[in-house]
């Protein structure tokens, strides 16, 4: 947190159901003062929107009581803290079940296939501990993994330029036995000490489950978003609602969901047949089907890969250039504040810009928060524009009256 003592002391007097305050619970991240607008970073995620909303006006509020606050701006924090440094690494994405035997590993291994033969510089890191796959569904990459100069581990390459890591191919498979720190912190030394050469994405093969190892990963990962695999049996889609939710209280955003097993084509007539008819309702902005396929489970993905995994693939690539790279220059990004915050903060910039000047953000739900503003400043809004950019944002242009 920057600023001095004195900086953080209104917020220090805001207390918490728990009784504690939002400096000291690690709400409040970052102070900045300039030119008369204080600035605050506040990490709110998992907390509800009721309550959230309530301790961001309680900081609103003493944020405006410090001296040199002319104007105060709510930020949420968009980059969590995080161990594991991932420098050449643009966005982190994870594939996660709760279930096992879903299929997970080869929907990782389809996936990172797939995205590299449409052109992306992929890695892919294999972090199930218990039982690393990956490499048996990579033909063409074989261990034992070298170190460079700086004791690094140097990932494995494909023939077609995907990057590869898993504790399978350093001194073979990992012992189950490993639980809780010692079974997190082999897979962190791998990861974050790999010698990665630059990647616009990289995917996370997690274990199964939400152990140990899933949620330090969550907490020490810098994972931008999660690709959810199931079967359409219901407890497997009972359990990957609960991954949802696990993903989401630790903010990270879903990006689809792959039902995997829902039929195969007859060898003898090529039909497709459906084991479960009723579709499978996952919270996620896409849901992709996938049959039972030889071919998938030996050699997943790549320039060949089945229409449903091109899909996927599609899908995960809007998400990075719609939600991971869609904040226009200049623009606000308040996705992650309440709704009734972001309006707030909203109608706050357009009393502090000049007549006829545009504010500009990035929210959930653009047109609910337009409709929000004009309600309670109507007075200050001269019109709204609104640009969807995905399916879990849009940009809202905002001019003064």
């Amino acid at each position: 947190m920057t600023g001095s003592s004195d900086a953080v002391d209104p917020f220090r007097s805001i207390e918490l159901p728990d009784g504690s305050d939002p400096v000291s619970k690690g709400i409040v991240r970052r102070i900045r003062a300039n030119d008369g607008t204080v600035t605050v970073e506040v990490a709110i995620d998992g907390l509800g929107d009721d309550l959230a909303e309530r301790i961001v006006e309680q900081i609103r509020g003493a944020a405006l009581a410090m001296p040199e606050a002319d104007h105060v701006r709510i930020q949420p924090l968009r980059d969590p803290d995080t161990d594991i440094d991932l420098p050449t690494v643009d966005h982190v994405l994870a594939v996660a079940s709760a279930k096992g035997g879903v299929g997970k590993t080869t929907v990782a291994v389809a996936l990172a296939r797939t995205l590299s033969a449409r052109g992306l510089d992929v890695g892919l890191f294999d972090a199930d501990i218990y039982g690393p796959n990956v490499p048996h569904l990579l033909e063409d990459v074989e261990g034992p993994v070298l170190t460079n100069e700086n004791g690094q581990p140097v990932p494995l390459e494909t023939d077609d330029g995907l990057q590869m890591l898993s504790p399978g191919v350093v001194g073979g498979d990992a012992p189950t036995a490993r639980r809780g720190a010692i079974a997190y912190g082999a897979v962190e030394n791998l990861l974050g000490q790999g010698a990665w050469d630059e990647r616009d994405v990289l995917i996370l093969d997690m274990p199964a489950g939400t152990d140990d190892v899933v949620g330090a990963a969550l907490e020490h990962v810098p994972v931008d978003g999660a690709v959810f695999v199931t079967t359409p049996f219901d407890a497997s889609v009972d359990d990957t609602h609960r991954t949802v939710d696990l993903f989401e209280e630790n903010g990270v955003a879903p990006v689809a969901a792959v039902v995997n097993m829902n039929g195969f084509d007859c060898e003898c007539c090529g039909e497709r047949n459906r084991l479960f008819e009723d579709p499978v309702d996952l919270a996620v902005p896409a849901v992709h089907e996938l049959p039972f396929d030889r071919d998938l489970q030996s050699n997943p993905g790549g320039e060949d890969a089945p229409e449903a995994v091109v899909d996927l693939a599609e899908s995960v690539e809007s998400f990075v250039d719609d939600v991971l790279e869609a904040v226009p220059e200049g623009a606000l990004d308040l996705r992650g504040l309440p709704p009734a915050s972001q309006a707030r903060q909203l109608s706050d910039e357009l009393a502090a810009a000049e007549d006829g000047g545009t504010v500009s953000a990035v929210v959930e739900d653009p047109t609910a928060v337009g409709e929000t503003i004009r309600s309670d400043a109507p007075d200050l809004l001269a019109g709204t524009e609104r640009k969807g950019l995905s399916t879990t944002g849009g940009l809202l242009e905002l001019t003064r009256a």
